[in-house]
């Protein structure tokens, strides 16, 4: 498979698997409902509160013989009705499902998760809570 087919199919995967992970969590589950409101922008009415992945970059960072990639995902978390605890607790279920989360992907071997980043703000007009969660995650071609 060329590199460019590898960063392509890989980035697709990672993402299919990554969210089919949050959707099976128990802890998300519990926050969010079940099945739990974790999407990647396929709605935009969703029921507070949710999580949504925002943004997803791939790069390659190959040294040797063996492909290898780094994807850097960002999540966004929305609350309204439970407030500032709510809202940490989302984050709190988010960050221990990503490092509790073992990965089986068919193209690819997962080398590390590594949240990197996580803030919680309050918005201005409506008075919900935004979260930002970021997780760095590094793979290997198998």
């Amino acid at each position: 498979m060329s590199a460019d087919g590898f960063l392509a199919t890989s980035e697709t995967e990672l993402i299919s698997t990554v969210l089919a992970a949050l959707r099976g969590d128990a802890g998300l589950i519990g926050l969010l409902g079940d099945p739990p409101r974790v999407f990647d922008g396929e709605t935009t009415a969703a029921i507070l509160p949710y999580v949504e992945m925002e943004r997803v970059e791939t790069r390659e960072t190959s040294a040797s013989s063996a492909k290898s990639l780094e994807h850097q995902i960002q999540f966004a978390v929305a609350s309204k009705h439970g407030g500032l605890e709510e809202a940490k607790a989302i984050m709190g279920a988010l960050r221990q499902a990503f490092e509790a989360m073992r990965l089986a992907t068919i193209t690819q071997r997962v080398v590390l998760i590594m949240p990197t980043y996580s803030d919680i703000m309050r918005s201005k007009k409506t008075h919900a809570y935004r979260g930002v969660f970021r997780v760095r995650i590094h793979t290997e071609e198998i």
